[in-house]
């Protein structure tokens, strides 16, 4: 099994836009599929010499014999399931997938996937739209900082992706992707922003390792084959546009998901803060970087390190205070969210609730839930926002409709705004401009205004209630 490759979750279109389809039954496959589900989805692991292996999400390879039939039947790496990637040159943002063993092309047509041909055709051609979530921060590994939204432009400076303006949503069309910032601009490939798509604003996607180092990652290409990068020098005055042809290590990008970034607002109503040293205290109304914290959930125990923007974890001390001192993870960092409708309760290792002291501090001393250990969470880094469940992408019914209703099996998703209300209450806003409420039939549709809600039967707010890192 591979462990160490970078790897790529997506889909593979035909020209007549339907999914390669691996089965639940006999590791069949076909080209069935309408839509990006999970029978549609396989992880591309990359290697150093840009040939790829594909698996299902049964961790099994797809693979072709000398008689070009193609299977999904192993669990372990062989050469029959060795592809290279060539990059169709026309601009359409498709790849054709060749046997390294065998140098006939992946391809099908009707129903069938085969791998016969030795020349690339339509048939040979695929779509390869991304199937993870599409709200990321964009890292340079050479430079090893983050790019952000400052002003106009998008610069290369954040040693730590903090903050609403670090968070990039990819916006996918027919095989090109759209870079979208926080808020909600389109990055053209000169470096500018734009309000709307238009020429310049489509990027391709290409999986490459750059040699010296080996670095595997994303790249982007523009319409004239130049790859985006970053273009400066120094740290603050790199910006990210097109300038080369080639690829080194500076047109090669790591795309991470954006953890929550959030404020504890106290009972007292003001923001924790990080204090002078590394005390942690309630006694501000401001929302600086002092105030920003990020949460990584821990898989293993369900608990949750809270983090500073100088990346020092959350504590408890010997003495139950809460502190920001330690620079790596370990047991007294973790933190356990206990949900309470709007507000939340936060247990530190040592078993105690956290509250506030009358002087503002943080202490962890009580045993149970009062008003003193009582908190909101104010999330600041997703403005818009992108919804995915266990069956797709939440999205519009139909677009067409005058009063769309949602579900949550889209195969495409669609960039919705958070707004934040009054006492933890959260309103989401459709990408018309209207606000979500509830039908009589318990379903979500749009509602005319915010005021409109309030005086709706049915109206629907919310309250923020994080699970895992991506669950919200």
């Amino acid at each position: 099994m591979s462990t160490n490759r970078f790897s790529w979750p997506a889909g593979l279109q035909n020209s007549a836009f339907n999914f390669i389809t691996s089965e639940d039954f006999g590791y069949e496959l076909t080209i069935l599929g309408t839509g990006l589900n999970r029978k549609q989805i396989w992880t591309l692991e990359l290697n150093h010499d840009e040939t790829v292996y594909m698996k299902n999400r049964f961790e099994r390879y797809l693979t072709v014999d000398k008689f070009g039939a193609v299977k999904c039947e192993f669990e372990e790496l062989i050469d029959d399931g060795k592809f290279n990637i060539e990059f169709s040159p026309d601009g359409s943002g498709r790849w054709a997938f060749k046997s390294e063993k065998y140098g006939t092309y992946l391809g099908g047509n009707d129903q069938k996937v085969v791998c016969l041909s030795k020349k690339v055709s339509e048939n040979e051609l695929w779509y390869v739209p991304m199937a993870r979530h599409p709200q990321i921060v964009l890292g340079n590994k050479r430079r090893k900082r983050y790019f952000g939204l400052v002003g106009n432009e998008v610069i290369c400076q954040d040693r730590i992706p903090w903050g609403q303006h670090s968070i990039f949503t990819l916006e996918y069309h027919m095989g090109k992707y759209l870079i979208k910032t926080s808020d909600n601009r389109y990055l053209r490939k000169d470096g500018n922003l734009t309000e709307s798509k238009e020429p310049g604003t489509s990027f391709t996607l290409e999986l490459r390792v750059n040699s010296e180092p080996k670095l595997e990652g994303i790249a982007f290409r523009d319409d004239e084959g130049k790859y985006l990068g970053g273009v400066g020098i120094g740290s603050q005055s790199v910006t990210l546009r097109t300038d080369r042809k080639t690829i080194t290590d500076e047109e090669i990008f790591q795309l991470e998901e954006s953890n929550p970034q959030v404020v504890f607002v106290a009972p007292n109503e003001n923001n924790v803060s990080i204090q002078t040293g590394f005390g942690l205290s309630a006694s501000t109304d401001q929302e600086s970087q002092k105030e920003i914290f990020q949460i990584e959930f821990d898989n293993d125990t369900n608990k949750w390190y809270i983090i500073t923007s100088e990346y020092k974890f959350w504590s408890v001390s010997p003495s139950n205070k809460i502190e920001a001192t330690s620079s790596s993870r370990n047991p007294d960092c973790l933190f356990q969210f206990e949900w309470l409708c709007g507000t939340v309760a936060v247990i530190a290792a040592n078993g105690k609730y956290v509250g506030i002291q009358p002087n503002g501090q943080m202490t962890a001393k009580s045993d149970g839930i009062g008003a003193k250990e009582i908190f909101r969470i104010k999330l600041i880094n997703r403005q818009m926002l992108v919804l995915k469940g266990d069956y797709g992408y939440v999205g519009k019914k139909s677009s067409s409709s005058k009063e769309p209703v949602y579900s949550c099996n889209k195969s495409m998703y669609e960039v919705l705004e958070l707004e934040h209300g009054d006492k933890g209450v959260y309103y989401i806003k459709g990408d018309n401009g209207k606000y979500w409420n509830l039908k009589t039939q318990q379903s979500l549709q749009l509602a005319l205004t915010r005021n409109h809600l309030y005086w709706n039967l049915w109206v629907i707010v919310f309250w923020l209630s994080l699970r895992q890192t991506q669950n919200i």
